[in-house]
């Protein structure tokens, strides 16, 4: 560990030696501190960067997004702060790991976010815009306008009413939820998948579902954490990327390991496992949606998902929001549910009659319409 008590003295330590994670509050004024992390990205992106802030400020949020991994409280717990450090230097660990490289060294190129994400990602940068500039964007997009529709009045939102314009959809899940479901559209197009090696629709449909429990069951226990629940629903939305990317890339491979899962009646990590893959659809996903530029916390859900044990610890976060989701969520007939570990989950401060609640609730089959 290394101390500095200046940004210049800070910078001389990150050019003296490699370093693994670089943390710094944002001091006053709060530019100076954001700035400080723009040059640390720029000269060394390998360098994991959580922020410590106490700042409100829209405008400078919007800037200090795209330059830190993570961005904790000022006043963060200290245990918190020491678990994120240890999380992100796992993460680091698994994106740099060769296997998850070659798993998709089939692909020309990483595909790239769709127009209408990167469209949208310059309106979120701006801090005068508003709902209408959002709905702009997407209107521009007919698939995705028809899928924000459908996933909006379908009875997982429970609006009501009839919502048939993109504004009032927008303005009704919110912006963040809205990046979520158009970034999840964009993916499932990047890749031409044959419906007899993935079932895209039935893919849909189990994300949705994971998805909206996720964030019910961030909401339940974290109910002030707005920011938890978005990402969990975002996470639970993606959490099974990888397998589009795989049906994609090596559809025989994807096609044998479905096979597989279903005559002998285990969920598809279990097969992979079974296998001895060491990129798993988890893995490949993370690593998609790190090239993508996701948030740190979602890429960690998306990766541990099956696994949050890994993780270490005893906090709550995306990752065991997804877990839950995944495990007991209602799915098509013929597949098998991935094991819940009941021992990590309760140490995350998850009760055993919640799991029967939450079981009862999202175990019961529910068409998206």
């Amino acid at each position: 560990m290394v101390l500095a008590s200046s940004p210049a003295g800070a910078l001389a330590a990150l050019e003296a030696a490699p370093t693994d994670v670089f943390i710094s509050e944002l001091g006053t004024p709060a530019d100076d501190g954001v700035a400080l992390f723009e040059q640390v990205k720029e000269r060394w992106p390998a360098t994991v960067r959580i922020a410590l802030s106490a700042c409100t400020e829209r405008r400078l949020a919007l800037r200090l997004e795209q330059s830190v991994h993570r961005c904790l409280h000022a006043l963060c717990d200290s245990h918190v702060l020491a678990m994120m450090v240890a999380r992100s230097t796992t993460m680091r660990t698994i994106i740099d790991d060769p296997a998850v490289l070659d798993a998709i060294g089939g692909l020309e190129s990483i595909p790239r976010p769709p127009v209408t994400v990167q469209a949208l990602e310059q309106v979120f940068a701006d801090p005068d815009a508003g709902v209408g500039a959002v709905a702009s964007v997407v209107t521009r997009d007919a698939p995705l306008t028809a899928r924000l529709l459908r996933v909006v009045n379908s009875s997982f939102f429970g609006v009501g009413r009839q919502v048939t314009r993109v504004d009032a959809a927008v303005n009704f899940i919110g912006l963040s939820l809205v990046r979520a479901i158009v970034l999840c559209d964009g993916a499932t197009r990047s890749f031409t998948v044959a419906p007899d090696v993935l079932d895209l629709d039935e893919w849909n449909m189990h994300a949705v579902r994971v998805a909206r429990a996720a964030r019910d069951i961030a909401l339940a226990i974290c109910p002030q954490d707005r920011s938890l629940a978005d990402d969990a629903f975002l996470a639970g939305l993606l959490h099974d990327i990888g397998q589009v990317v795989i049906a994609g890339v090596a559809p025989e491979t994807w096609r044998s390991r479905e096979a597989t899962a279903r005559v002998t009646a285990q969920p598809i990590d279990a097969v992979e496992c079974g296998e001895g893959v060491a990129a798993s659809h988890a893995l490949v996903g993370a690593y998609l949606l790190s090239v993508w530029g996701l948030p740190a916390s979602v890429i960690e859900a998306v990766a541990f998902h099956h696994t949050p044990e890994r993780l270490g610890g005893t906090l709550f976060d995306a990752a065991v929001a997804v877990h839950v989701a995944d495990a007991l969520a209602v799915r098509a007939p013929g597949r098998t549910p991935p094991a819940l570990h009941v021992e990590c989950v309760m140490a995350s401060g998850i009760t055993l009659d919640q799991l029967d609640t939450w079981r009862a609730r999202f175990g019961v089959f529910e068409p998206v319409t």
